[in-house]
């Protein structure tokens, strides 16, 4: 293996300019790879680090709201219920809060206008699921807040509102009567979605339960300090549901959002095809340069063939060569991707997405996990371009391997 090693390298110092050619290409393979898988991690990093604070680690709910085939209210956890749920999640220490939602659309009434809101009772100053860091301006919702409403960015520019105005919700209870109920604007918050703003309003969740006459709650958000342990508690906190008889069920942040699965599962679609396209680049350009590179020593391969050597001794050493040019190139790619990436976030550039009001900053992440995919390709593509030429130069007859020009 050792002489493979010394032959190997020899063979690649002694046509440095070949060589060269070869590094060059897996390299700039390389770095593309690292771009691409760069931009996608972090991409896919924030869209779960944004679903995440929107939806918790995973809920609680009736299965009925989870699948929207509730006709009223019936959906409701009841306090005595809710009771139990929280003695459950005590028993996890992975869980570092919990707190409860109740969800209803209602009219507002705006002056001559009325608008549809989606309206979503919180838990002020919880520690589990906080809105109030949303607030751009005023002030969030307090505990000892009741008529108080956090309204989005879009909708109070379009109907003039800010923090002290009044305006009136009306609401239909669980009973099917209906109720008005005064709220004031407490804040305005952002979310960078024009539709989310125009629409959304976060309330006191006994305001809520006063306006639609119920002591019940819609849903149990919980909250953990680590991520990787969101399926494997939900699980444990199912079971403790099932064996409890209470007719609840746990769905996890990626399960409550499609847009996560839909972006996750286009973005993975995207990297594979852009890896896979690089990859047959790197591996019919190298093919070319490698093939040419055997040939040329045919005789050589001819004399050492009549010393003794055999036809896989042969194979593997030129094998080897590839092996080392690959993963010189790849990891000259990365660091060619590394200093690029740097460049790239240091310029800030930005897009606005569809739907959104402010652009978001586009970013390469650079990190050990980004780094092992181009090195991956790099090997794996050079190998696979040398074996045609290896096993070509290996199979030629020593007579007619020393009779080449």
């Amino acid at each position: 293996m050792r002489l493979h090693l010394r032959l190997a390298l020899r063979n690649l110092r002694r046509n440095a300019r070949r060589t060269a050619l070869s590094l060059a290409i897996i390299a700039l393979g390389a770095a593309m790879t690292f771009a691409v898988r760069g931009y996608v991690d972090d991409a896919v990093f924030n869209i779960r680090d944004g679903t995440v604070s929107q939806y918790g680690n995973f809920q609680i709910a009736s299965p009925l709201l989870f699948d929207n085939e509730a006709e009223g209210y019936e959906y409701l956890i009841s306090p005595e219920t809710l009771s139990q749920v929280q003695t459950m999640l005590h028993r996890h220490p992975e869980i570092v809060g919990h707190t409860v939602q109740l969800n209803f659309s209602a009219l507002a009434s705006l002056g001559r206008k009325t608008q549809v809101l989606r309206a979503v009772a919180t838990e002020p100053g919880n520690h589990a699921l906080d809105y109030n860091d949303l607030v751009i301006e005023g002030a969030g919702l307090h505990p000892e807040d009741q008529g108080k409403v956090l309204i989005g960015k879009s909708l109070a520019e379009e109907r003039n509102l800010k923090p002290g105005d009044a305006f009136r919700l009306n609401a239909s209870t669980v009973d099917g009567a209906y109720n008005v109920g005064k709220l004031e604007v407490a804040g305005v918050f952002s979310l960078n979605n024009a539709q989310a703003e125009a629409q959304l309003a976060f309330v006191p969740l006994a305001y809520a339960q006063a306006l639609l006459n119920t002591a019940g709650y819609g849903k149990v958000i919980v909250s953990l300090d680590n991520l990787e342990d969101t399926e494997r508690v939900a699980d444990a906190v199912q079971a403790d549901l099932n064996a409890a008889g209470l007719g609840l069920e746990v769905r996890t942040w990626d399960q409550l959002s499609e847009f996560y699965q839909q972006i996750t599962g286009f973005f993975d679609a995207l990297f594979f095809f852009l890896t896979f396209a690089i990859s047959v680049l790197v591996f019919f350009i190298v093919l070319q340069v490698l093939t040419m590179s055997f040939l040329e020593r045919t005789r050589e391969v001819g004399t050492i063939r009549a010393l003794g050597a055999k036809s896989s001794q042969v194979f593997s050493m030129f094998l080897t060569e590839g092996f080392l040019i690959g993963l010189a190139g790849g990891v000259f790619g990365i660091a060619l991707g590394w200093f690029f990436s740097l460049g790239f976030n240091a310029l800030g550039i930005g897009w606005t997405p569809p739907g959104a009001l402010d652009p978001v900053p586009v970013r390469i992440a650079a990190n050990a996990q980004v780094m092992l995919a181009p090195l991956i390709v790099s090997v794996v593509a050079t190998v696979f371009s040398a074996l045609f030429p290896s096993a070509r130069s290996a199979r030629q007859r020593i007579v007619d391997a020393l009779r080449t020009a």
